[in-house]
């Protein structure tokens, strides 16, 4: 099969066809609704988490070449990148080190907090904890913002009250 010209919704719908599934079928077998497969089928925008796991359902490994060329190919497609061209390669590569050297100072900056801060094995788990929780992070972030914005002093309450 040659990848150049192919959209992951080509490669996704032959992978399907190959194992001899209609969109009901696959949709019983992920447990999803059968418009997630016509979703993915049409262009429609799904989550990479949602076509790897029809993927996975449908057999395909996780490491499989299968699964590397829809993953490349729907990567090119939400980015508007063509991977397959060097000449592209090169902003990409940069981008990519740009964000490994951030992130890599991010992370020495919280080991350093964490050294410092001298947590303790339980503490280090409930950061981590947080940390694999968005909705954790969400809530830290509002109690950050409360504790940072300086409360009203008296002559503030009682310049309100005045008015």
């Amino acid at each position: 099969m040659h990848l150049a010209a192919m959209q992951y919704t080509q490669l996704f719908r032959q992978l399907r066809e190959r194992k001899g599934l209609s969109h009901e079928a696959l949709a019983k077998l992920a447990r999803c609704h059968r418009n997630t497969v016509l979703n993915v089928e049409s262009g429609r925008q799904v989550k990479f988490k949602t076509i790897a796991g029809m993927m996975e359902k449908m057999g395909y490994a996780t490491n499989s070449p299968e699964m590397a060329s829809l993953a490349l190919l729907w990567l090119e497609s939400v980015s508007g990148l063509d991977l397959a061209d060097p000449s592209r390669l090169g902003p990409v590569r940069q981008k990519i080190a740009t964000y490994s050297r951030s992130s890599n100072q991010a992370a020495h900056h919280l080991m350093e907090t964490v050294r410092r801060a001298r947590l303790g094995e339980r503490e280090i788990r409930l950061l981590t904890f947080a940390a694999q929780h968005s909705e954790v992070l969400a809530i830290i972030e509002s109690i950050q913002d409360l504790v940072q914005t300086p409360a009203a002093g008296p002559a503030e309450l009682k310049a309100a009250e005045d008015r």
